[in-house]
């Protein structure tokens, strides 16, 4: 699918991790928390910051073209992290996507925990998904697993091997500021913080925070949303962290239970 920018209806933000190493300053290990505070850099000239990414505007749509654009030929793992605490700390639920690609595999899971998992995963529980250019093996909580066999060649965006639609379903409902830089081992970070606490699409959101991480190049390397918020009845602080890790250097499995299945679908095939 297209990166777009309207949250999804029940809640899709995202998730936790750091990013991966790849020559010519691309992402390196960072983490999405940055439990270490970086040094701050001076605000760099307008010629030096990230596609889409002015003093005065972000324009989100161009920058995460441009990261999925960076990164669609090259293999990477991103993660999306979601916790729903109440105020005396009770986990209600935790939810991590993660998303490991290449220009030609795609491997997800998904894994839900905790008593509202099934209210804030829009999966509706545990799901593993791999796929390649031709096929689509899947299976939910570990029940058999199910063929897809794809009949035109497949938009590989539709199971967002960049990170740019998870991206997208995180940051589209609120507007962006620039923030200045941030340095890390050696690596120059941009910054993206609210602009506007005032946002009509999130009516129910409050104490929001969200930081972003931008490469020069324009590839977002962390981003984390967190907020309180009665969306789904009781109060719970909601946080959801994106982290992008081993960029060139991710290795996608192929799970046994995806051989099983099409050794399946293929003995079928030929009984008939």
């Amino acid at each position: 699918m297209h990166p777009r920018l309207a949250v999804l209806a029940c809640l899709c933000l995202v998730v936790a991790g750091c990013s991966g190493g790849a020559p010519g300053g691309e992402p390196r290990t960072v983490n999405p928390a940055l439990a270490e505070t970086p040094t701050a850099s001076p605000t760099p000239d307008a010629s030096d910051l990230p596609p889409g990414v002015s003093e005065a505007r972000v324009d989100l749509q161009t920058l995460l073209a441009t990261h999925q654009s960076a990164l669609s030929d090259r293999s990477l793992t991103h993660d999306l992290d979601r916790r729903y605490v109440t105020p005396n700390g009770t986990v209600r639920a935790h939810v991590v996507e993660r998303t490991r690609a290449d220009p030609i595999r795609l491997y997800r899971t998904t894994t839900v925990e905790g008593d509202w998992g099934a209210n804030v995963a829009t999966v509706g529980g545990n799901r593993s998904v791999w796929r390649n250019d031709t096929l689509t093996v899947q299976r939910f909580d570990g029940d058999a697993a199910s063929v897809v066999v794809d009949t035109e060649v497949p938009s590989r965006r539709g199971y967002d091997a960049t990170g740019a639609s998870t991206l997208a379903d995180l940051l589209g409902p609120y507007t962006l500021a620039y923030d200045g830089t941030v340095t890390r081992d050696g690596q120059t970070l941009h910054r993206l913080t609210l602009g506007d606490v005032r946002e009509p699409s999130v009516p129910l959101r409050r104490n929001l925070t969200v930081s972003v991480f931008v490469t020069p190049s324009g590839i977002v390397d962390a981003a984390t949303v967190r907020y309180r918020t009665t969306e789904f009845g009781p109060t719970v602080w909601v946080t959801a962290q994106f982290g992008l890790s081993n960029v060139s250097a991710t290795t996608v499995p192929r799970p046994a239970w995806v051989d099983a299945a099409l050794a399946e679908r293929e003995n079928s095939s030929r009984r008939r």
